[in-house]
């Protein structure tokens, strides 16, 4: 249940990022639609972990799910910097960064929906182990996108502008 405005614009920006981030990634990359939904992208994104770091509802102070959330706009505004620099391997270094940006995105969705289906309850009593769901899930996540992204990389037919 959202509790608050604030909760509010985190869980629409959430939902705006997974939108943007599908199309970007299904889009043929350098056109002008992928340009233009990356941005929403970024922009929706950036408001989800700025929301998020002001959300302590959970446990009243800086937990985990804060400290991803400065991972997150340390990956997408990697990403960013990477389009907006274009100096050695920009183009691979953008595609890993946008490509965990999401994959961080997707972490926080499965989390946020197996936890509000109670899908383990017996498992999941309290917020510690809320959190340590949370953190586990997205673990799990990270090391497939280690082993998918580089594969991705090869395979993208990328066209640098």
């Amino acid at each position: 249940m959202i509790s608050s405005s604030l909760g509010g614009a985190h869980f629409a920006a959430a939902l705006a990022a997974l939108a943007l981030g599908l199309v970007v990634l299904l889009a043929r990359k350098g056109t002008d639609l992928h340009r233009l939904f990356g941005l929403g992208y970024v922009v929706a994104i950036i408001t989800v972990n700025v929301s998020a770091l002001g959300l302590y509802g959970l446990t009243g102070q800086f937990n985990a799910f804060h400290g991803l959330a400065l991972l997150s706009l340390a990956t997408t505004g990697w990403g960013l910097m990477q389009v907006m620099r274009r100096r050695g391997d920009w183009l691979a270094a953008h595609l890993t960064a946008m490509a965990f940006s999401y994959l961080g995105l997707l972490a926080a969705a499965t989390a946020e929906v197996v936890l509000r289906l109670r899908l383990f309850r017996g498992l999941i009593r309290t917020p510690a182990d809320i959190v340590t769901f949370g953190v586990l899930i997205a673990v799990a996540f990270a090391l497939v996108g280690f082993v998918l992204i580089p594969r991705l990389r090869k395979a993208a037919a990328v066209v640098p502008r």
